[in-house]
């Protein structure tokens, strides 16, 4: 027993020699910073004050910030309008020196707890940690801990949709309110259809003793061409669009006259189409509306509009309005083609259109386009849109590439990153890894089930308060109640099924190969659009320039991290070619 005390001394005191010889790596870290209102400045959390007490905390505790990063957006919009904050993540990710992620509390993180669990999930998978300066640590192995994170989380969303509810419940009550001098009803925001102009005028002051602006639409009487800009529309609307002018006839009258475009320097098609909607002649016939479209950008029922009469000066009368309603129907009966505005079809032989061919001398998207060449031969061509939705104006001249020759490359690409990607000895192992665990899927609906009903109880119980505080709108609050209680009972179905156990899953080589084999069939295949969402799967964007008629190629890192291993193995570089 003594020989072995003494080996095992002898053991212990050369393994802490051993460490103590070791120096310390310190911990680097991104440091992110987050603002989304004006509120938040007065409350200390401006982009300055929360980079200056991250900047301190790394200094206290010994951590090296390699890079900085910031953003003022919502953390609960659309993901794609975080453009700061996945360029964080993806370098967090991809960088294996980043082990840290300092934030000054995890609501500048996330405020949707589904997706900030995800995204935890996965950083921590590749041994990057999220600190948070102001919210208790929470250690994810113990029970504690994920108890600690699912609160922190829960809660930061439960505020946002509280704020987002009464946001709206106020953008409601505003629209419907008239102010006492005009006699017009006050804005929620956002640009005022051609024609009109947006008015701030100061109402009194607030508690803190600032002046409270508002915004109402008055007619645009900029003169242009001898007449102001609320005539020209008026002129558009009643005497080309009632009498059943095109959209394309539209734009280039609007062109010609040098008519000034909402938004661009020249007209499009695709202005006018979004001026004849039925919610902008209902603006121009003096009628106010709000919560047409989504936050994805998608309209809501008609149903749910909130329309409101003689909030503006009408430019044109309800009947005048009605006419180019019942012209734009009888066109589209006539044409169903429509427009070059109108989204293409879902079988369209272009495979580049949609966002992925851009012109990298002006940004626009490159457009499907068909000519005769010398020999009288039609050919199909992919063109800067702007070329044939502006007749060349704002870009210049339109250069017109081969659509057989761009996309033959763009397949052989696609062929040569299919071949890095499904190499089946590494595939079968990432799959079966995936397959594995994949096992706790069914906890995992149910947990995210359980979350969702918390999130739906306290929406009701919200409307209720709203209800009891005097909310005009009790039509409103019963229909909200009717929609959350449906989702309600749905979660609750999904609680009352009972736990499957998941059988073992496996992928065999044999099975990859095959898909390899039908990836390959399907990118040769006639389907355009099974050959357009492979395509998209491996490509990012391609960027055309008219000028030295270059093409290039930047290759996309799927999926997730698989690519990322193969793609660099294989020396792969984003591809460029002379056209």
């Amino acid at each position: 027993m003594s020989g072995n005390g003494s080996l095992l001394s002898a053991l212990l005191a050369e393994s802490r020699g051993a460490a103590d010889s070791v120096e310390a790596v310190p911990r680097r870290a991104l440091v992110w910073a987050r603002v989304s209102t004006d509120m938040q400045e007065e409350r200390g959390l401006s982009m300055p004050e929360q980079l200056r007490q991250l900047r301190r905390y790394a200094g206290e505790h010994g951590i090296e910030v390699v890079e900085e990063y910031q953003e003022a957006a919502s953390a609960f919009q659309r993901e794609e309008k975080r453009v700061e904050f996945h360029r964080m993540t993806a370098r967090a990710k991809q960088d294996p020196s980043i082990d840290t992620i300092l934030v000054h509390d995890m609501s500048r993180f996330s405020r949707d707890s589904g997706r900030a669990k995800v995204l935890l999930g996965e950083l921590r998978r590749a041994g990057v940690e999220v600190v948070s300066l102001s919210d208790p640590a929470a250690d994810p192995d113990t029970v504690a801990g994920v108890y600690l994170e699912a609160i922190t989380l829960a809660r930061n969303e439960a505020y946002s949709r509280e704020i987002a509810f009464h946001t709206r419940k106020g953008c409601r009550a505003n629209v419907q309110t008239r102010d006492p001098e005009t006699g017009w009803c006050y804005k929620n925001g956002g640009q005022p259809p051609w024609g009109y102009r947006s008015e701030r005028i100061s109402r009194g002051l607030d508690k803190r003793g600032r002046p409270i602006y508002k915004a109402i639409s008055v007619p645009d009487d900029r003169v242009v061409a001898g007449r102001p800009v609320h005539e020209w529309a008026r002129h558009c609307l009643v005497e080309l669009a009632a009498n059943g002018a095109s959209i394309d006839a539209l734009r280039d009258f609007c062109n010609s006259g040098s008519l000034p475009a909402p938004q661009c320097r020249h007209w499009g098609s695709s202005t006018w189409q979004s001026l004849l909607q039925p919610h902008k002649l209902l603006q121009y016939a003096g009628y106010g509306v709000w919560n047409v479209h989504r936050k994805n950008g998608m309209k809501r029922a008609p149903s749910d509009w909130v329309v409101v009469e003689g909030t503006q000066e009408a430019l044109i009368t309800e009947n005048e309005a009605i006419a180019v309603a019942r012209a734009r129907q009888q066109r589209a009966a006539t044409s169903p083609g429509g427009s070059h505005a109108q989204r293409r079809a879902g079988h369209s032989r272009y495979l580049l259109t949609g966002g992925l061919l851009v012109c990298a001398r002006c940004g626009a998207n490159m457009v499907g386009a068909r000519r005769r060449d010398g020999k009288g031969c039609e050919s199909d061509y992919y063109v800067c849109g702007t070329a044939k939705y502006r007749r060349g104006l704002g870009c210049g001249a339109g250069v017109y590439l081969d659509r057989v020759l761009v996309e033959e490359a763009t397949i052989r690409e696609v062929e040569c990153l299919l071949d890095v990607c499904t190499d089946a000895k590494r595939v079968t192992e990432i799959v079966n890894r995936r397959l594995r665990d994949a096992a706790h899927g069914t906890t995992d609906e149910r947990r995210r089930a359980t979350d969702e009903l918390s999130r739906l109880e306290a929406g009701m119980a919200n409307v209720r308060l709203a209800v009891q505080q005097g909310l005009d709108d009790i039509a409103w609050a019963n229909e909200r109640l009717r929609q959350l209680k449906l989702e309600h009972t749905q979660c609750t179905e999904v609680l009352r099924e009972p736990t499957r156990p998941v059988a073992n899953a496996h992928v065999s080589k044999e099975q990859v190969m095959a898909y390899r084999h039908e990836a390959l069939r399907s990118l040769n295949g006639p389907s355009n659009a099974d050959r357009r969402g492979l395509v998209r799967q491996f490509v990012t964007q391609m960027d055309f320039e008219p000028d030295t008629r270059l093409l290039t190629m930047t290759l996309r890192q799927v999926p997730a991290r698989l690519s990322r291993e193969l793609v660099a193995g294989a020396g792969f570089e984003p591809a460029a070619y002379g056209l």
